[in-house]
């Protein structure tokens, strides 16, 4: 039986009525995403005693307040980084009703944010916000064009930010290094892999890069066509003719959803593989510096202690961090200044940094964008 593709949990003591509130509001939000059918996303309502996620799978749980005997099955949540937000009916009782390792997580309060409020913090955290959902359709022109743009249709239907160069690239852009950005902002690369896909150097290249930035692949191989060398680490999917129609020309509606359901499920263990790589550097870096990493929370924040007993509010980005990234990280009652941290690898649009460079100088009271591998040495540093 396959996984299901992402992991939901409501732990805790919360009434009938709010439960089934919680649960439609869920169920509403994964039919927006086509995610309603049954064993793609796995929803469980109840203690955290004995719940055991899937480590290769995004997920996250809304943990209302818990049993004394139930505190530990939290704690080993948190230590393999899976992210828990703390919940109650007023939120100024979250440090009251938690332990102090819990409470000392981003919580949400259903009197401030209501249901609607502590499931966005929760879809978010398990990376199914929409505007959390990259794909970067790959393709050659003169070959699939027509395929390419269903797949387009398809993928945006599900609410997925999907990038198509011969649509997103505005004139007068430098190509490729907007080409280059996008690439390293995205979950999945989708390639229709057709006879002359590797003929092309810029599909060479996309390659080389999305698998530096450890992006997973998913291919459409066209019928006939012998997947290349490179393409031996994408998850693979071989059409037939039958799978087509128009002459070859357009997939089939059966066809779509196959490719659509299994970019659904490599995009949720590149992020969930991403995520951890991209905390495990920020780890080893804040480490060099004497600090130590507290739990994952609300937009998969983080509390870096310091040795200087400074305590900070990091947001990872995984992808492009952007001048809403540095907004969203400071909506949060931490104190000022939190910051956003982010892998830096081949994120090197001039444009980009040219606008970050100067935001930042703007906000840095209130937030600052650190690169990972130097994170350590930034916040040792922190005034």
């Amino acid at each position: 039986m396959k996984k299901p593709f992402y992991e939901l949990a409501v732990f805790g003591e919360i009434s009938p009525d709010t439960a089934k509130e919680v649960r439609d509001n869920i169920d509403t939000r994964l039919k927006e995403l086509d995610l309603a059918k049954p064993g793609l996303v796995h929803v469980y309502i109840g203690t955290p005693i004995g719940f055991e996620p899937q480590t290769d799978r995004c997920g996250a749980a809304l943990c209302f307040p818990i049993k004394d005997e139930e505190q530990e099955s939290v704690y080993k949540l948190m230590s393999r980084g899976f992210p828990v937000i703390p919940a109650t009916a007023v939120k100024d009782d979250l440090g009251r009703l938690f332990s102090p390792r819990i409470g000392a997580l981003n919580g949400v309060g259903l009197d401030v944010n209501g249901v609607d409020g502590a499931v966005i913090a929760l879809m978010e955290c398990a990376s199914l916000l929409p505007r959390q959902r990259r794909i970067f359709l790959s393709y050659r022109r003169a070959e699939s064009t027509n395929a390419a743009l269903q797949l387009y249709a398809e993928l945006s239907s599900r609410l997925y930010d999907v990038f198509l160069d011969t649509h997103d690239i505005l004139p007068g852009k430098h190509f490729q290094e907007v080409l280059w950005q996008r690439l390293c902002d995205c979950d999945v690369v989708l390639f229709l892999d057709t006879e002359k896909y590797f003929e092309s150097r810029w599909t060479v290249a996309e390659f080389g890069k999305a698998m530096w930035r450890g992006i997973s692949f998913v291919r459409a191989g066209w019928p006939g066509i012998v997947p290349n060398e490179r393409a031996k680490l994408a998850t693979s999917i071989q059409l037939e003719e039958k799978d087509f129609r128009a002459r070859g020309k357009l997939l089939t509606a059966s066809a779509l959803a196959r490719l659509c359901d299994e970019v659904e499920d490599a995009r949720t263990r590149s992020v969930a593989v991403r995520y951890k790589q991209l905390i495990s550097n920020l780890n080893l870096s804040v480490q060099r510096g004497g600090g130590t990493i507290d739990g994952i929370s609300m937009r998969r924040s983080l509390i870096v202690s310091m040795p200087s007993g400074k305590r900070v509010a990091v947001y990872p980005s995984l992808g492009v961090p952007t001048s809403n990234t540095l907004f969203d990280a400071t909506l949060d009652a931490h104190t000022p200044p939190t910051a956003v941290v982010y892998d830096e690898g081949g994120v090197e649009e001039r444009e980009w940094k040219a606008h970050m460079d100067w935001i930042s100088e703007q906000v840095k009271g209130s937030v600052r964008l650190l690169k990972c591998y130097s994170a350590g040495l930034d916040l040792s540093d922190w005034n």
